[in-house]
């Protein structure tokens, strides 16, 4: 869950909202051309972060301390279980498509490869590695446009997140949404009219229009992770409406 305070309580957006919010983003990029397998992309991008949550009595992961419903960047979680995690959403994927889970496997690679891996992660993607070496000889695709199309799938989660969490920020102040292979750096900001820009400007038109379906919890707190899935089963479906436009030249 992507969860913010407001005034009337707590705003949550499911992840796989954010997901399908992703694959709508991709679905606007002028790429297509550039790319083999774009509509295996989005798909790809669609559904990286679909995973099954359940929200048990008795249990408290997507809780705080204080009962508050957690943003999943507070989600505790053992080195096992995301390792676990990880492994299934990929092997899920190849199931799909070949290609679906080549781009799943470079994001779990693009999440947790770094100096804090854990053992288990470290031999999860060297094992990925090597089976994305064998899959792409057979697709005959190299590693580089791999890359290059994964720069698109990881620029097109962040900019999710970014809309999903409402984090644009105002006054004419960036935000880096992604830095990708090639070093070349996306910013996102609200102008002085509250319009909200992307520089570089990456999509076939000029002003794109997006919407996610969001709900408010006006409770605060809750007893465990059953009563709040209750409570967000009760919850009215909001749609919350995006517009984004190019940024004009000086």
């Amino acid at each position: 869950m992507i969860v913010r305070s407001v005034d009337a309580g707590w705003t949550v957006v499911f992840h796989s909202s954010h997901g399908l919010l992703a694959q709508r983003l991709a679905s606007h990029l002028d790429v297509e051309r550039e790319f083999p397998f774009w509509f295996e992309t989005q798909v790809a991008i669609g559904l990286h972060d679909d995973v099954h949550r359940v929200y048990a009595a008795g249990k408290c992961e997507r809780l705080t301390m204080a009962g508050a419903p957690r943003d999943f960047t507070l989600v505790p979680m053992t080195a096992e279980t995301r390792v676990s995690e990880m492994q299934t959403r990929i092997d899920d994927a190849y199931r799909k498509h070949s290609w679906l889970g080549v781009m799943q496997s470079k994001h779990a690679e693009c999440l947790y490869c770094g100096e804090d891996t854990s053992s288990d992660m470290q031999q999860m993607l060297d094992t990925e590695s090597e089976r994305r070496e064998i899959i792409l000889k057979r697709l005959g695709i190299d590693a580089a446009t791999v890359q290059r199309t994964y720069d698109w799938m990881h620029f097109c989660d962040r900019l999710s997140l970014i809309l999903c969490g409402n984090d644009v920020p105002a006054m004419n102040r960036s935000l880096e949404i992604t830095t990708d292979s090639e070093g070349s750096r996306s910013e996102i900001w609200q102008d002085e009219h509250d319009r909200t820009r992307i520089f570089p400007w990456p999509f076939l038109t000029e002003t794109i229009e997006l919407s996610i379906e969001q709900r408010t919890l006006k409770q605060l707190s809750f007893v465990d992770d059953a009563e709040l899935g209750e409570s967000l089963k009760a919850c009215q479906v909001e749609v919350r409406i995006f517009n984004i436009f190019k940024t004009v030249p000086v």
